[in-house]
């Protein structure tokens, strides 16, 4: 994984310059959102120190020029207890210009943040000018904040009277006195002190020996990339929002059992690896990021082949597979048929961590993921899409339908609202526990499945929404779709484990039977389909039974359904349910509606050898519950079938 990131930090640092992975980028806007061009403008605040005044003027703005991000030292915001040491900020991030110069605000303080920082970066000492510049600029706070009001850009927007398609994108600071030979305002991010304090902070510039015949004594072993180089010494981890964070240097934390004197041995790394580390993390961080069960990820790759690889292409494709495994949620964003990005073997990590932006804490991994397996998921969660929008036996469009969205593409990011995980009170995520199983491709434990499957409907059932925040809220007069809709989403996870041989379910011969009933047709295909066993047709049967007999209940406020134990179902369970069918059958007069189905049911159910998990006899009583086509659906693709089966029968007779 190393020599991966290596590789991808010296793709992306090719032609940058030394400060380029410690600037800040800017989004800069040059339409609104009426598709007016928009100018934006960089602001300088001149502390004046001859005449002692802040002045910020519209006769001072110039045009953005994204030279000016490198010009005037755009950087990024550091968190944590960093001190604030930014001569220029976006707009929006004017609270650290404020800090810089004069401290925290609404704190009493001697001195601004960048004069702490100054004292504490040891290997740079200041010039009593470049000191005696930033008192003097610290004892203008209170006239820079009459000037202002407030420390926001919209105030000073409104000061300087901008139109409305005009924007300030960039605030620095810049300083006049005569005093020191600064005659002219000129930006603190061209002062010489300034620019070595930064070099001496960022880039750790190192001196070079003039001994060349002794250059090999200052060579050391680079745990990176595993060779000897110049210029090893301990990983600097004061960015805190970086991949490389995982090497934790704090023995009060996750690095209890390390000798911490030997922190500059164990992490020591060449600068300019550290420089390739430094980009391949900005870049991953910034574009190969993905949500696997509501968790944040990173995706890191590793190519057997990487010396001539073309990067862009290989981890676009990579993207790519992952947004539709795991995030597109519409059918908009993906094509039946997408073919691989690249044909380079690989393997993937999938790194879970937590971050606020100002840490990175990594949590979890997937690990070695092959390129051969991941694109078999991919392709099977894609078919087995496809496949359900053709099937007799459900309208796939409808399960994939919600709260007004419709064209779902059935994948990760579906099945992850298909296992409960109660908001807070789990240390564990269960989806994500399954996803790594998967990917990493081990065997899923059936039962557990069926678990899922029951906390899921008495989820529905008894509306507890507000501790499974994973789970689409439905009501009470949905309960029966929610039911469906969860019934055919597990029946084709369970096809996808089965086709990944990752779910092992008891083998069953196909049933050979022909009826003249397109419905009972349905039925058999279904069973043959989905390989039911004998226990799971008696429960499908059973769940036909509920399904009619609450129907013709309805506008009741109790009716059958209240009588299914949703925890699971033993075959005494069974039994009484059955009987409570029949007789509430009775009641109305409606045996004949499902005498069939009873008599389906009693070909299939042993009770004296019946084995079948309660869990798992919920679940397919409930398919059978769900289960419906309607004739006119039947019909159109009975016509279809027909109508390719000619086709095929024609082009037979051409062949021949």
């Amino acid at each position: 994984m190393l020599n991966t990131l290596l590789k991808i930090g010296e793709w992306q640092s090719r032609g940058k310059s030394e400060w380029d992975r410690f600037l800040d980028k800017p989004m800069i806007r040059t339409t609104d959102n009426n598709r007016n061009e928009v100018t934006n403008y960089v602001l300088p605040i001149i502390f004046d120190l001859d005449e002692m005044k802040v002045v910020i003027e519209t006769k001072n703005i110039s045009k953005y020029d994204e030279r000016l991000i490198e010009q005037l030292k755009l950087l990024k915001v550091q968190g944590g207890n960093n001190k604030a040491i930014y001569a220029t900020v976006q707009a929006s991030k004017l609270i650290q210009l404020y800090k810089t110069f004069f401290g925290k605000e609404n704190e009493q303080v001697q001195e601004g943040e960048i004069s702490e920082g100054v004292k504490k970066e040891n290997k740079f000492s200041p010039s009593e000018t470049f000191c005696n510049i930033l008192a003097g600029i610290f004892s203008l706070k209170e006239k820079f904040i009459n000037e202002i009001n407030e420390i926001n850009i919209n105030a000073i927007e409104r000061k300087l009277k901008l139109n409305n398609n005009e924007n300030i994108v960039l605030v620095y600071a810049a300083v006049k006195a005569s005093k020191y030979g600064i005659n002219e305002p000129k930006p603190i991010a061209e002062n010489s002190d300034y620019l070595e304090f930064l070099k001496s902070k960022f880039l750790k510039t190192e001196k070079k020996s003039d001994d060349k015949d002794n250059s090999h004594k200052s060579q050391k072993l680079c745990y990176a990339s595993g060779e000897l180089s110049e210029n090893v010494v301990e990983m600097n981890l004061t960015k805190r929002y970086s991949l490389n964070k995982m090497f934790v240097t704090e023995t009060k934390n996750y690095a209890s059992l390390f000798n911490k004197n030997n922190f500059p041995i164990n992490y020591q790394v060449s600068k300019q690896n550290q420089e390739k580390l430094d980009y391949a993390s900005n870049f991953i961080l910034k574009d190969y990021k993905v949500k696997i069960a509501n968790i944040d990820h990173v995706i890191i790759p590793h190519f057997r082949e990487e010396e001539n690889l073309d990067w862009e292409f290989a981890l676009r494709g990579i993207k790519e597979q992952s947004d539709m495994l795991f995030s597109f949620e519409t059918l908009e964003n993906i094509v039946k048929d997408v073919k691989d990005e690249t044909n380079n073997i690989f393997w993937i990590n999938f790194i879970a961590y937590e971050s606020d932006g100002n840490f990175f804490k990594s949590t979890e991994i997937i690990k070695d993921v092959s390129s051969f397996h991941y694109q078999k998921v991919i392709k099977t969660f894609r078919e087995m899409h496809w496949e359900l929008k053709a099937a007799r036996y459900v309208d796939w469009n409808s399960v994939m339908t919600e709260y007004g969205t419709s064209g779902k593409f059935f994948n990760f990011n579906t099945v992850y609202t298909l296992i409960p995980i109660r908001k807070d009170k789990e240390k564990k995520n269960k989806a994500l526990d399954l996803f790594k199983t998967i990917l990493e491709n081990r065997t899923i434990d059936k039962e557990n499945l069926f678990v899922y499957f029951t906390e899921l409907i008495l989820c529905h059932y008894y509306e507890r929404y507000k501790s499974y925040t994973n789970i689409p809220m439905s009501t009470k007069e949905y309960f029966s779709k929610s039911v469906r809709d969860s019934v055919f989403k597990y029946l084709a996870f369970i096809e996808i484990l089965k086709k990944l041989n990752l779910f092992k379910m008891e083998e069953t011969k196909p049933i050979i039977e022909e009826t003249g009933d397109i419905y009972d047709q349905a039925i058999l295909d279904f069973f043959n389909k989905m390989q039911l066993t004998q226990q799971q047709q008696a429960m499908f049967y059973l769940g036909r039974m509920l399904n009619v007999v609450e129907f013709i209940q309805k506008g009741k406020k109790r009716t059958v359904i209240q009588k299914v134990n949703f925890n699971g179902m033993d075959r005494d369970d069974i039994k009484k349910l059955r009987n409570a069918l029949m007789e509430k059958a009775k009641q109305y007069s409606k045996v004949g509606k499902i005498i069939f189905s009873d008599r389906k049911f009693g070909e299939s159910f042993d009770f004296n050898n019946w084995s079948l998990n309660p869990q798992e006899a919920i679940f397919f009583l409930l398919t059978g519950y769900s289960f419906y086509i309607s004739k006119t659906k039947a019909m159109e693709i009975e016509k279809v079938e027909i109508e390719q089966s000619e086709e095929s029968g024609i082009d037979e007779t051409e062949n021949q």
